[in-house]
């Protein structure tokens, strides 16, 4: 019986060195992302999955990935949370030539590109008085999207333009597609004014026009809310600024209107630099404007005045410019007043009301409901 014993600590010495020695050997990690775009509250699986491809077991192994704290854990779990990241480890046993899969259902808390970092493996032996580490380099994108607001149920007139916020009519009318009659704003012009209507009614009215997919929208999205910008970046009113952009653009897909995208933000991504997106419609070009809503980050990549200089360089025919900023700055007015007179029509959409009594009345002006 002695000699059993002896035996099987020689075998478990052996199996110690054996496991420090080789331990790394053929351990292969990875992990997968169920989605890769998704909304605030959505919940997503990442799945962690471990290999030992050689014929030894690994008596311990310790996995430590680093996920963003921005992330909520569905169901229980007990991450150590710090410096901006929850840690989460998962000791194991490996046989030869088994596979172990972990899968965890999280969901994003925050608008933004979330980082996954590198994950630390650590394996030791059976007496844990020997442990070698190993970081494993493996970084992937989460991108959560911005909420999205109703522009009806979020925004008033500024000024004398009155009706309901519908993006129908901040499209320029298709004079050759007469629907109907509506009551006259003092934005059309005369020779629309439909004459026999307006003595029925006893008031002025005018033809009312349809619009076609001949017409397109460019939609700029300024972050900038002071100069320099860095001196108050306010964080809540960008997010309120983007949540307005998707709302617009769905309205715009809703209608089928060709709808494009342009920020001065600087957008964070591996592979993200200026952007600017044409017009078009499509699910395809749906989503790819909600990421790039939610890769904007909080620095700029140049002003607002020069985002739009470079906008009437490129004297593109859009039917109609959307501005969306936090607040209109006295620098705006002028870039502003030069968009307005090369556009067919200018929507301006602010936060807040400062300076826009001195912008053109022929502009159409909306702020942010308070709630």
């Amino acid at each position: 019986m002695l000699w059993f014993y002896v035996l099987i600590l020689i075998f478990t010495f052996l199996l110690n060195k054996l496991t420090i020695k080789y331990g790394f050997k053929g351990i292969e990690y990875y992990r997968k992302i169920s989605k890769t775009n998704v909304e605030i509250g959505e919940e997503f699986k990442i799945t962690m999955i471990v290999e030992n491809r050689k014929p030894l077991p690994v008596t311990f192994l310790k996995v430590t990935e680093h996920f963003p704290d921005s992330f909520q854990y569905k169901f229980k779990a007990n991450p150590i949370q710090t410096s901006g990241y929850l840690y989460h480890d998962t000791n194991m046993f490996l046989m030869p030539y088994q596979r172990i899969k972990r899968t965890y259902t999280m969901m994003g808390r925050e608008r933004g590109v979330h980082i996954l970092r590198n994950a630390s493996l650590s394996v030791g032996d059976f007496l844990g008085s020997n442990t070698e580490y190993r970081e494993i380099e493996y970084l992937q994108e989460l991108v959560v999207l911005p909420k999205s607001l109703n522009i009806a149920e979020s925004l008033v007139a500024y000024g004398d333009y009155n009706g309901d916020i519908s993006v129908k009519r901040w499209i320029i009318d298709d004079p050759l597609m007469t629907i109907g009659i509506r009551e006259y704003t003092g934005r059309e012009p005369q020779k629309y004014i439909h004459w026999n209507s307006s003595l029925r009614y006893g008031k002025l009215m005018v033809k009312n026009f349809d619009f076609t997919t001949d017409n397109n929208v460019m939609l700029i999205l300024n972050i900038e809310s002071s100069k320099p910008f860095w001196a108050d970046i306010n964080k809540e009113s960008i997010e309120e600024c983007i949540s307005l952009s998707r709302g617009v653009i769905e309205e715009f897909e809703k209608e089928k209107v060709p709808y494009g995208f342009v920020t001065n933000s600087q957008i964070n991504g591996f592979n993200y630099g200026e952007s600017l997106i044409y017009p078009g419609t499509g699910t395809t070009h749906l989503d790819y404007i909600l990421e790039t809503l939610g890769r904007v980050s909080y620095n700029i990549h140049y002003s607002f005045e020069e985002l739009i200089e470079k906008q009437m360089r490129k004297n593109e025919k859009h039917t109609t410019y959307i501005v969306i900023t936090p607040k209109v700055l006295s620098s705006y007015i002028e870039p502003v007043k030069r968009l307005n007179k090369m556009a067919n029509r200018l929507v301006l959409i602010s936060l807040d009301c400062e300076n826009l009594d001195l912008l053109d009345d022929s502009i159409i002006k909306y702020v942010r409901e308070k709630e």
